[in-house]
């Protein structure tokens, strides 16, 4: 028993100094070593057919939901396989929802660490606040509450989207998938490509999804599950909120209306009313309890001006993307140019949709045209919205660098975003992202054309860093004949994109350089992960 407590002891040492760590901190160190771990996994799943160089960036690429790769991923073992969706899970839920998970489970007396619950709140922008220090135990243990709750709404969420995108699949799907590189089960495919569409990841185990380009209700259904997993679980949990007070004002009213029809009949036949008047008025309360006790569990949604500027970003980055890709592929024959019209929709906007962060396609994108190349490489910078599975400089950023060079065009005293204020921090901060988002990119595409040695050219390279920055997983056909030494510059490039410049800059030098610039806080998080 003496080494079982000497283990049990050290782990718990480990775990509580690990979780004392800043958010930061907890973040880059989380990220590369789920990397490191994965990788030995890969590699020792493939048992010698696999190098670690290619299984270093097959773990870089699903941790940080990526999706390019150096090798078929349908020739990969189903091990390999299973290990990689459980590296896109862990990578697209984030790090952080996994450290303070097993911070709940394996570090006695949560409630007694200030540094969880702020490291939570501020990690995935709940609405809630983890302010202040501890006053007393009652306080941190009701900020313990809201830690786990935010963290199983959270684990809640993702599961169930995953089965339902992977059960629409499995329905979806051509009947016929013997052609497909592998010979795939149909119910292991339509899992793992739900779990890839929700995570962001771009994998496919049969190496792409063109074999559902005329699939319109399956590109739907992985759209659906892209766009949910990108749009950030605070927004999720609150579409969900508003969603179950809808659902509890219906209820009311049928409640209402059962109450008046029975008790009416009751009166117009002198009977006193029957038990199923009873039974109903019983199950009514039943259920409204039941609604308004998980409604009141939901914890960690966003304020509606964080969910605005979201939503009304990816509308209309989805649109112009979807728009500028049918226009300009219409009749390129080696892309949308064999296509009916609907198809040609369908997959200009399932692109779109994917380009911003996700990386599957439906085409051969090494025969894209120009326009369509800016403006993929436009969408990949960009990304999705923050505490989501999606990279970029997130919607967020964009929308408010818009709103401040309107402000320097027509000069104002005040940066607006739907109506609302925005702080000076949150402009501060959206402008130190992209300053450093556009020098990160620009030494990464140094090393890299450096490293490939002019095998390639110059629109590839630029295409393939993007992608990787992004954690998008689009590619012209380059990655498969990178080098070795690109093998593992390519995965520091996801690394940063997943986790952020921001991020590291703050982990490394421990202060994020922001004063207190304003005493307006709009609530646009602009965090990466």
């Amino acid at each position: 028993m003496q080494p079982i407590k000497f283990l049990k002891r050290n782990i718990n040492r480990i775990a509580r100094a690990f979780l004392l760590l800043s958010v930061a901190r907890i973040l880059c160190l989380g990220f590369a070593a789920a990397i490191l771990v994965g990788s030995f996994m890969i590699y020792a799943s493939e048992s010698g057919r696999l190098g670690y160089p290619d299984s270093f960036y097959l773990a870089a690429s699903a941790i940080c939901v990526t999706g390019l790769t150096t090798v078929s991923v349908s020739e990969l073992a189903f091990s390999t396989q299973v290990i990689m969706m459980f590296l896109i899970q862990i990578g697209g839920l984030g790090i952080i929802t996994f450290t303070v998970l097993v911070g709940i489970l394996v570090v006695r007396g949560l409630s007694r660490s200030t540094r969880i619950a702020a490291f939570v709140f501020e990690a995935i922008d709940s609405h809630e606040t983890a302010d202040g220090e501890d006053d007393g135990l009652e306080k941190s243990s009701r900020k313990a509450h809201y830690v786990r709750r935010i963290l199983f709404a959270i684990a809640n969420i993702s599961v169930s989207l995953e089965l339902l995108g992977a059960f629409l699949l499995y329905l979806t799907m051509p009947a016929d998938l013997s052609s497909l590189p592998g010979n795939p089960n149909r119910f292991f495919l339509s899992l793992f490509t739900a779990v890839s569409a929700f995570n962001n990841a771009g994998f496919s185990i049969v190496d792409d999804v063109t074999f559902l380009a005329r699939e319109p209700i399956c590109l739907l259904v992985i759209e659906g599950l892209i766009v949910m997993g990108g749009i950030g679980f605070p927004v999720i949990i609150f579409f969900e909120k508003m969603l179950l007070e809808a659902f509890r004002k219906i209820m009311n009213r049928v409640e209402v209306a059962t109450e008046t029809y029975l008790m009416s009949r009751a009166l117009e036949e002198g009977k006193e009313p029957s038990w199923l008047y009873l039974v109903l008025i019983r199950l009514s309360f039943w259920a409204e309890d039941r609604l308004n006790l998980y409604r009141q569990a939901l914890h960690g949604e966003s304020n509606r001006i964080q969910m605005k500027v979201i939503l009304y970003g990816s509308l209309i980055l989805v649109h112009v993307g979807g728009l500028g890709i049918l226009f300009s592929e219409w009749d390129n024959p080696d892309t949308l140019g064999p296509f009916g019209f609907w198809d040609k929709l369908f997959n200009s906007f399932f692109l779109s949709v994917s380009s911003r962060t996700a990386g599957f396609n439906t085409f051969d994108l090494s025969e894209i045209r120009s326009p369509t190349y800016v403006l993929l490489c436009s969408l990949m910078f960009v990304g999705g919205g923050p505490q989501g599975a999606t990279g970029g400089i997130k919607i967020t950023t964009f929308m408010i660098l818009l709103m401040y060079l309107r402000n320097v065009i027509n000069p104002q005293a005040r940066v607006m975003v739907m109506g609302e204020e925005v702080s000076k921090n949150s402009v501060a901060i959206s402008t130190r992202i992209y300053f450093l988002a556009t020098i990160a990119i620009v030494f990464f595409m140094l090393v890299i054309t450096i490293t490939n040695g002019h095998r390639h050219g110059i629109e590839d390279i630029f295409f393939e860093v993007m992608s990787a920055f992004g954690t998008v997983g689009l590619s012209k056909g380059l990655t498969p004949y990178i080098t070795g030494l690109e093998k593992f510059f390519y995965p520091c490039i996801m690394y940063v994109g997943r986790v952020g410049v921001f991020t590291l800059l703050i982990a490394f030098t421990g202060h994020s350089g922001l004063g207190s610039l304003g005493s307006k806080d709009d609530g646009i998080k602009i965090q990466v992960g």
